[in-house]
């Protein structure tokens, strides 16, 4: 396939979104395509249709610094920083695929080669994310912009947990603190699985490489006149986050972890609660106001079809049983 390379270096977090936003906006329908690679400053990226409200506590953004800004691409809420190498997939209507499953498919393979060299085993899963070893190490976002399919994502050579734990809305100290145990048996990094010190520019190389390897003909490029117009006007739409705006959260009551994996809680009159952790349609974790230990330790496991799960209720919450299996199951989140 024949396009256009960019690298556009270390930029601001604005400048990273407003890069890739700007750079497809000015393609016109039948241009060849674009991938970028960049990096930037930490800052929480939430998808396209999320509201900061519902996902964020905005008093701890406050304290601790964090700037929060609304990518244009789609997906959950993700913590970006310099340790991570960005890569972009820009396809002009007519230029490539024209949907999504079909870019993945295409760039896929790219990311896992460049995984693979650095002795990562490293395979697309559920036509979005990346997984090593049963734990995501990347994931993507995408969305058309102007005539323009972007697909967008990172190379994940470290992951700064505490940044984004500390700052996801939360509706008790306890989520908090289970969310940064389910974050890290969901999610890894380079450094997490023993490749750290890797430099952002020979996973550039790498990648490159990767693409040449597999029938990308890329020509050096920088942005045009109009694209760096197209740039600082994407800039300036980004700068404008509503934290006042009324939107619910992308998943109900809680957060998505990784493909399958999901944290919530929910909260009833008279200090009921109930928080629950899945993963690939089965129970990983239980607590609850009315949730002994041994019935929290039995719940694990079981995914909620099984005749386990209804007898072990019915024996340890006796009359009460109805009542929680109905909140457990409304609480506990399995798809998209």
């Amino acid at each position: 396939m024949e396009g256009r390379r960019l690298d556009l270096g270390l930029l601001d977090p604005l400048g990273l979104h407003a890069g890739y936003a700007g750079m497809a906006e000015a393609q016109a329908a039948g241009a060849i395509p674009v991938v970028l690679l960049a990096r930037s400053g930490g800052h929480l990226s939430l998808g396209a249709a999320q509201g900061a409200a519902a996902e964020l506590d905005a008093a701890a953004c406050r304290r601790h610094g964090v700037l929060v800004l609304r990518r244009p691409l789609g997906g959950g809420t993700v913590w970006v920083d310099a340790r991570q190498l960005n890569y972009f997939f820009l396809f002009p209507a007519g230029s490539g695929p024209a949907r999504l499953a079909a870019a993945f498919s295409l760039v896929a393979p790219v990311v896992e080669a460049v995984h693979h060299v650095f002795g990562l085993p490293v395979a697309g899963t559920g036509g979005q994310d990346f997984w090593c070893r049963g734990r995501k190490i990347g994931g993507t976002g995408a969305a058309t912009l102007g005539h323009t399919l972007v697909l967008g994502g990172s190379f994940l050579l470290d992951f700064a947990e505490t940044a984004f734990t500390r700052c996801v809305a939360a509706p008790s100290p306890g989520f908090r603190e289970w969310l940064g145990e389910a974050l890290a048996g969901s999610l890894t990094s380079w450094a997490g699985e023993g490749v750290g010190g890797v430099a952002a520019s020979a996973v550039a190389e790498a990648f490159w490489a990767a693409l040449a390897a597999q029938g990308w003909r890329l020509q050096p490029s920088a942005p045009s006149a109009a694209e760096e117009a197209a740039m600082a006007e994407a800039r300036e739409e980004l700068d404008d986050l509503d934290w006042g705006e009324d939107a619910r959260r992308r998943v109900p009551n809680g957060i998505k972890l990784k493909a399958g994996a999901f944290l919530t809680e929910r909260h009833w009159d008279g200090g009921q609660w109930l928080r629950v952790w899945t993963d690939a349609g089965r129970f990983r974790r239980v607590a609850g106001s009315a949730f002994p230990a041994v019935l929290a330790e039995g719940l694990k496991g079981l995914a909620p079809e099984d005749g386990r799960f209804a007898a072990l209720l019915d024996q340890t919450l006796g009359g009460e049983a109805p009542l929680w299996r109905e909140r457990l199951l409304v609480t506990a989140v399995w798809a998209d």
